[in-house]
């Protein structure tokens, strides 16, 4: 079976950040899934340089022609997927391109979710956890929304909520990511209620 990775947490933010997120990944595969990967496909960019990991995990690297993106048509096809996902979610928001980030994490999410004729009408999300996705959870990104404050040193005439638009989901905790808009800052809260 392949399996094609959408390395959706670990976006790079640098080129030299490739082969340790890579790493990461490798090493959070492996741990989480039980599943050893086997081969790496890339370019031949110099970011993918990683020949210490290559050798001790066994992987195979394998790379593509120079200046030939048809050898590796599945991802660049599922690489367009995401980025019209990514778009279509920002101009829907009309959010600045500055949240190309969140929108692709997000869209990551979403196509994860959504079932698939290549998966005999599952879902990647099914196929990797075993069950079916709790849609109950998604919410329309960049909306508006609005976050309870805490209660500690208000006086009674002091907001309640602090206004926010809605990013996505924080990995790690079942909370949600919006950028608070008296600060300008990005939040977390699991105490939100969405316009």
């Amino acid at each position: 079976m392949t399996i094609i990775a959408l390395l959706g947490s670990f976006v790079c933010m640098q080129k030299s950040d490739t082969c340790n997120h890579i790493t990461n990944f490798v090493n959070y595969v492996e741990k989480q899934f039980n599943i050893a990967i086997k081969i790496i496909w890339t370019d031949n960019g110099m970011e993918f340089a990683m020949k210490n990991l290559c050798q001790s995990k066994e992987i195979i690297h394998q790379t593509t022609c120079v200046e030939t993106p048809k050898q590796n048509d599945i991802v660049e096809r599922k690489h367009q997927h995401l980025l019209n996902v990514t778009r279509a979610l920002l101009f829907q928001a009309t959010l600045p391109s500055i949240f190309w980030n969140f929108a692709i994490q997000h869209a990551t999410f979403l196509i994860n979710c959504i079932l698939t004729p290549l998966l005999n009408n599952t879902s990647a999300y099914e196929k990797l956890y075993d069950k079916l996705y709790d849609i109950s959870v998604l919410r329309v990104f960049g909306c508006l929304c609005y976050s309870n404050t805490l209660n500690a040193n208000k006086k009674k005439l002091d907001s309640r909520a602090t206004t926010g638009v809605f990013l996505g989901f924080q990995s790690t905790t079942k909370r949600y990511l919006y950028p608070n808009l008296k600060n300008h800052k990005i939040d977390i809260s699991r105490h939100i209620f969405f316009h």
